[in-house]
């Protein structure tokens, strides 16, 4: 509600003694008035600079160019709800009003009420409408990201099967020809170098499983594949990662330790990537009936808003992977970062038993 309190608001009003009036209510409700515009032309300058939040909007105005149309103009170029104030209620007015898609409609004279209810409302449902836009995109981004990384993966192993997995079995066919043509005395020399080959590619499968999913993950449980992974990631980046966890509880469900797996996984590759981090601390804790997880590390940081513009965008998918594994598991992932600060990821998901999931 705090939030809504603090709206800004443009009005749109050519007559000056009742713009003044309607600015002063506004504010006696709590929210700031940010401008006065008395034609189309101001008002789209004042949003253009100021942002509002919302526009209150007098249909009749003076110029060319009428409060409908300017309200057409500021949702095509801004996405600004508008709420007209009139005191015309003539159907042709209304229709024409109706197809810029006004938050409300307000006639003239109007009490205190009737402006406070119809504001709450329509910054309310401008709120969700934004929301549920920014997840659409998301989602969005996200299956088409979903799919070039299935492709990718795919292609990967692909080529690991044909060229290292081929290659050992290729060699193991020479050697079998190979053999028919040549003494006895050969066939030991020739065998022992088939059980390398094969040893060798058997590493390789272990290494191609391993790096799809883990088997101690299923096996021993989330700590010890979140301190495989983390020293892993410390081998390989040069940073020190240290990782606290709560011991001697039971095992968590399988969908929350999967989803806590791939967030670290994924947290310590954008810290291998961007953070230039010297210290990682992953920790691993549950407060009353919920499980924290939480990746901190002391790196260069980066702005949180242009992040978001990424993910969007389809440019950070990691971000919106990790957020989407945290709401299937009906959890949430918050990320606090600034630069030069460093960043923390978390994950709040409620604390379910491998028990209470069969």
């Amino acid at each position: 509600m705090q939030a809504i309190k603090r709206a800004r608001i443009l009005i749109v009003e050519d007559e000056a003694i009742v713009a003044r009036d309607i600015a002063m209510q506004v504010q006696a409700l709590g929210y700031e008035a940010v401008g006065i515009a008395a034609n189309a032309e101001q008002a789209l300058l004042l949003a253009a600079q100021e942002r509002p939040n919302l526009v209150l909007m007098d249909v009749q105005l003076s110029g060319v160019v009428d409060g409908i149309a300017a309200a057409a103009a500021m949702r095509a170029q801004f996405s600004l709800p508008v709420v007209f104030l009139t005191a015309f209620a003539a159907d042709e007015v209304l229709e024409r009003a109706k197809l810029t898609e006004p938050f409300g409609y307000i006639l003239k004279p109007f009490t205190e009420r009737e402006l406070s209810t119809t504001l709450a409302m329509a910054l309310y449902k401008h709120e969700a409408e934004t929301r549920l836009r920014n997840t659409t995109r998301q989602l969005k981004a996200l299956s088409r990201r979903v799919l070039e990384v299935q492709e990718l993966e795919r292609r990967r192993v692909a080529v690991e099967l044909h060229d290292e997995l081929g290659q050992s079995l290729t060699a193991i066919k020479i050697n079998l020809q190979l053999s028919q043509r040549l003494k006895d005395k050969a066939l030991a020399d020739i065998n022992l170098e088939n059980i390398h080959i094969v040893e060798d590619a058997l590493r390789q499968v272990r290494r191609l499983a391993t790096n799809l999913r883990p088997s101690m993950l299923d096996d021993l449980g989330l700590a010890a594949a979140l301190q495989w992974v983390a020293e892993q990631s410390a081998n390989r980046s040069g940073f020190l990662v240290t990782f606290h966890h709560i011991r001697g509880q039971s095992r968590l469900a399988p969908e929350i330790e999967t989803a806590c797996f791939r967030i670290v996984q994924e947290a310590l590759t954008n810290i291998a990537r961007h953070a230039q981090a010297k210290q990682v601390e992953i920790r691993l804790d549950r407060q009353d009936d919920h499980v924290i997880l939480r990746i901190t590390d002391d790196g260069c940081g980066f702005n949180l808003d242009e992040m978001r513009t990424r993910a969007l965008a389809g440019d950070s998918i990691g971000v919106l992977g990790m957020q989407e594994r945290g709401t299937l598991v009906g959890g949430e992932l918050t990320i606090e970062s600034e630069p030069g600060h460093g960043s923390t990821v978390q994950l709040r998901a409620p604390w379910r038993t491998f028990e209470e999931s069969l």
